[in-house]
């Protein structure tokens, strides 16, 4: 659906590079794991545990099944599989510490907030296709809805626990304002509606309407089937096809409908707005923003490292490449799954970041996979807490997939070319 908001999805440049962190954390645990390999195995079915709590296998193959739902039909090496579960163990790890420092603190994480963060996600969806998008592209709906339980612990976590020990002065806000003023001034911009629908004569309704001065929300509740967008954008940033259909326009006057990328559609100039400098009594709640996310993300940081210095972590160690051959001569000596210790007292943690960051509020787009938002949209907290999850986007109907079996036997999609 067009113009539907979204948890998430700048997807934060911020946590893409948070992302890539996951790595560090399999590099930290690597030091203690390759030297505690005497210890006894770890159970059957068991890749890892966390102050004696386990993570299981089946868990491990499924998120990792989920967060590769894009492979390009070729086998992935030994290596780069060993990477990529290494990535999803180190985030599980991380969400069941998180989990942890809850549960010390007594919050949870309710059925009813899991069942009313997935009405929202079903509500953008006609009735019955939440679940065969889910069928479609092979997502077992419990494993989602863990995923989703994961993400609100993750939210109350940052909320609850990190940012009431953060604090930003007047005087924070007031030095960082004019050390950045050039970046609180709002460009000359062009200002306009976007009117679609998959139904011509609706969305020709529609149209005449906002030309007349109705108000977007009067001209949906009138035209159901119509969405109508209201846009501000430089107009150097426009998509080619909306500058030409805005070429030309005086203000109130509308381009003629269309078939375009949303069904139909048509554009009505609201007029320009110049350029302008935002004081600070505006800027102020962008800049206390800057500030809290920043902050937040210290403290995350702080908070993961003090984790890793005194949690009892044990990991196998057949997810490391380092550790690979030790692990394969253990295995054919005794059949045993060759471990390792981490997180013991004293390990540095250095440099250590946050796998995720607090959302970055509400964008506007069309739905995606659930796989953006279950595994790229951050964990939540700071401004914005309560964005909520997407749920899949139906698979392609243009033949091109070809559906094929991993190794442990579930389906998955494969892009062919």
């Amino acid at each position: 659906m067009p113009f539907r908001a979204r948890s998430g999805h700048s997807v934060q440049p911020r946590h893409r590079r948070a992302r890539g962190v996951l790595s560090l954390l399999c590099a930290a645990l690597l030091s203690l794991l390759l030297s505690g390999c005497g210890q006894d195995p770890l159970p059957e079915g068991v890749v890892a545990t966390v102050n004696d709590r386990p993570i299981m296998l089946r868990t491990l193959e499924a998120v990792h099944d989920m967060s590769s739902m894009s492979w390009s039909g070729h086998a992935p090496s030994v290596e780069q599989l060993q990477a990529q579960y290494g990535n999803v163990l180190s985030d599980l790890i991380v969400q069941e510490l998180v989990a942890q420092a809850l549960a010390r603190e007594n919050i949870v994480v309710t059925d009813a907030e899991v069942a009313e963060a997935e009405a929202e996600v079903r509500a953008d969806y006609p009735a019955g296709e939440f679940e065969k998008s889910l069928v479609e592209e092979y997502i077992d709906l419990e494993l989602w809805r863990s995923r989703l339980r994961a993400r609100i612990a993750m939210q109350k976590f940052m909320r609850q626990i990190l940012r009431p020990a953060i604090s930003i002065p007047l005087e924070e806000v007031e030095g960082y304002y004019a050390a950045h003023r050039q970046d609180y001034r709002l460009p000359r911009r062009v200002q306009f509606l976007v009117v679609a629908g998959p139904d011509k004569a609706a969305v020709d309704k529609a149209r005449a309407m906002a030309v007349n001065g109705a108000r977007p929300a009067d001209v949906e509740a009138a035209q159901p089937t119509v969405t109508v967008r209201e846009v501000k954008m430089r107009r150097d940033r426009l998509p080619a096809l909306w500058s030409k259909e805005l070429a030309g326009l005086a203000p109130r006057q509308a381009s003629a409908v269309k078939q375009g990328e949303w069904g139909y559609q048509s554009f009505l100039l609201v007029g320009e707005i110049p350029e302008k400098q935002l004081e600070l009594s505006h800027a102020y709640p962008l800049v206390e923003r800057v500030l809290l996310e920043r902050k937040m993300d210290e403290a995350y940081a702080r908070w993961i490292d003090a984790e890793l210095r005194t949690a009892r972590i044990r990991v196998s160690t057949h997810l490391l490449p380092e550790a690979r051959g030790a692990a394969r001569d253990s295995a054919s000596a005794d059949g045993g799954n060759a471990t390792g210790a981490a997180g013991a007292p004293g390990m540095s943690g250095q440099g250590m970041q946050p796998p995720d960051g607090p959302p970055d509020g509400l964008q506007d787009g069309p739905v995606d996979s659930p796989m953006d938002s279950l595994d790229e949209a951050g964990p939540g907290g700071g401004a914005a807490a309560g964005a909520r999850m997407d749920a899949p986007t139906a698979a392609p109907e243009d033949g091109k997939d070809a559906r094929t079996a991993p190794a442990n036997g579930r389906q998955r999609t494969t892009k062919t070319k």
